[in-house]
């Protein structure tokens, strides 16, 4: 019963927004995890492979690093082939501290990079591990309930997600089972109510396995977030998948322009103030949601844009995006994206919903123009009627992730900006 885990480490720790990839291994089983909720460094069955490098993220990558070294010591290994042995966290590091480009035309690693592909996806991540189907064929099919956290900065539900969608595609009835809500690591609440409800929950699902895994029909979980930490029992809802919590979809049209220069957010108080880490500490007792600590209006080099009032209520639940035209200065091999989702009320004070970002490659993953999807982690979140819904786009969005070497990353263009936000209500709904 993993609590709030990665099963692609790479990705977690260095998302680069795009979707996963069909499996190579079973041409008779084709694996449909090719949407956001399956976002991954690359396809099961590779070491990773199929999707280029992310984003790091700053504050949660350099403070593991600096617990390391504080409270203990790396058995440092030296770069060069993975192996099983000592590992050069201190090179790799170093490599990702220095930044883009990360390789060279052609969807082709530098040797370091390359590494840390194979080692944190490959080696160390659930996800690209061939004992599932080798499991499956031998007749093993393992009890997994994973508890993930809508507000999870770290591991953030789409760990639990993508292996219950892959775990579904080898057998249907693989007893694997997931539950989300406001929990884990930095931001979440994790309210007491919720925790009681999942862990009986555990219990119970312990009991039904303990002498052997029972296949059958297992569901999807989730609790709503509330500033207050009050959520219970009693508001779970349920699914047959992750994107099954949701039954219809609220789109906001915002339509709106900006040139984002690669240092654009830069100046945008929002960025640390939001951040897991350098935020502070949140409770179920300390008003535990993010704030804005800035007027609506953005920076001079970011975007901002806000909806009409909700006509009606809205419950989010599941991973949206935000989608935009784009088109990439010439020249520049990279670019980044970074989002953030903010619930606006009357009175105009802004808390933060969810965010997430997207990286451009464009040595051969990316074109220069097109329509770009930046997934949000997803949220079960609802905003009030009257309320209005907060759109931020920016490059640079620091200390929760790296930002682009201005180098090596090109202006974007951005155009026909809108939300596309999974609703629990079996209605489809546009804001213009």
């Amino acid at each position: 019963m993993p609590k709030y885990p990665w099963t692609d480490l790479a990705y977690a720790l260095m998302p680069n927004g795009h979707p996963g990839g069909p499996s190579r291994a079973a041409p008779g089983e084709p694996y449909q995890g090719t949407d956001l909720y399956s976002s991954a460094q690359g396809a099961p069955d590779t070491l990773g492979v199929g999707n280029p490098i992310g984003v790091a993220k700053s504050s949660y990558v350099g403070g593991l690093y600096s617990l390391g070294t504080t409270n203990g010591v790396f058995d440092e290994g030296t770069p060069g082939p993975q192996s099983n042995g000592p590992e050069p966290f201190s090179a790799w590091l170093t490599r990702v501290d220095a930044g883009e480009p990360y390789g060279t035309p052609g969807r082709v690693d530098d040797p370091t990079m390359a590494h840390v592909r194979t080692a944190f996806s490959g080696w160390h991540s659930a996800y690209y591990q061939p004992g599932w189907r080798i499991g499956r064929d031998a007749g093993r099919t393992p009890a997994i309930l994973s508890i993930s956290g809508w507000t999870d900065d770290l591991f953030p539900p789409v760990e639990s997600f993508r292996m219950f969608t892959y775990l579904k595609s080898l057998d249907r009835n693989w007893p694997v089972a997931v539950v989300v809500g406001d929990i884990g690591h930095a931001r979440a609440q994790n309210p007491p109510g919720v925790w009681q409800a999942i862990n009986e929950r555990a219990w119970r699902f312990l009991q039904a396995n303990i002498t052997g895994a029972r296949p059958g029909r297992t569901t999807v979980s989730s609790y709503p977030t509330r500033c207050t930490g009050t959520a219970t029992a009693a508001d779970e809802i349920t699914a047959d998948s992750p994107a099954g919590l949701a039954k219809g979809t609220l789109t906001v049209d915002y339509n709106g322009s900006v040139l984002l220069p690669p240092t654009s957010g830069a100046a945008d108080p929002d960025a640390a103030a939001t951040d897991a880490v350098a935020g502070g500490t949140i409770t179920s007792t300390s008003a535990g949601c993010r704030t804005s600590a800035r007027l609506t209006t953005s920076p001079s080099d970011g975007y901002t844009a806000l909806s009409q009032p909700l006509p009606t209520e809205q419950t989010l639940v599941g991973i949206g995006h935000a989608q935009a035209r784009y088109a990439a200065s010439p020249g520049a091999p990279t670019a980044v994206l970074a989002a953030r989702l903010w619930d606006v009320s009357p009175d105009g004070a802004a808390v933060l919903v969810s965010r997430g970002v997207y990286r451009f490659d464009f040595t051969g993953y990316d074109p220069r123009s097109g329509v770009v999807h930046v997934p949000f982690y997803g949220n079960h979140w609802t905003f009030p009627a009257g309320h209005r819904i907060r759109l931020d786009l920016a490059q640079v969005d620091q200390p929760t992730y790296r930002p682009p070497n201005p180098a090596a990353a090109a202006a974007l263009d951005l155009s026909a900006t809108r939300l596309v936000l999974p609703l629990r209500a079996q209605a489809d709904t546009t804001i213009r």
